[in-house]
């Protein structure tokens, strides 16, 4: 009888120990659990580019959504959709600037500020002129990429 009683005590204490240990653990999973979301969700870049057919050149034209000039501009560099964007300023200018190369046949690059929502980058080559335009539509940036030969 005293084995038994013993057995019983020690079985109710192993089962209150265990029952103890799992209300902490509940406890512990019922805390609110807080996060810091700050990131925000950025929109995919899409672009839809047409070719273009001029005098004595080629061009294209693309629609790009969800994103601005200065990410337009950079990735015309990043990309390089044009040559010798390594002479590029590494930003838009706010005004109208000219730059002097003189190298790989570049002679000047051009940027011709409109009001902020417009963009005219005409390079200067010996032998033609590229002009890369970006401009603000709405939500939209139109970019357009036109070679000519002299």
């Amino acid at each position: 009888m005293k084995k038994i009683a013993c057995i019983a005590l020690f079985a109710l204490l192993f089962t209150n120990c265990k029952k103890s240990i799992s209300d902490e653990e509940l406890k512990s999973e019922k805390k609110p659990v807080t996060t810091n979301i700050t990131a925000k969700e950025e929109k995919e870049e899409k672009e839809d580019c047409k070719d273009i057919e001029v005098e004595m050149g080629s061009g294209k034209e693309c629609i790009i959504t969800n994103t601005d000039l200065e990410k337009a501009y950079g990735n015309i560099i990043k990309k390089k959709e044009v040559e010798e964007t390594e002479y590029f300023l590494s930003a838009i200018p706010s005004k109208n600037e000219s730059v002097d190369v003189n190298k790989k046949g570049l002679i000047s690059i051009d940027y011709e500020i409109t009001s902020g929502k417009k963009v005219a980058i005409t390079m200067n080559y010996e032998g033609g002129v590229t002009e890369v335009t970006l401009e603000k539509i709405n939500d939209t940036i139109k970019k357009s990429i036109y070679h000519y030969a002299d």
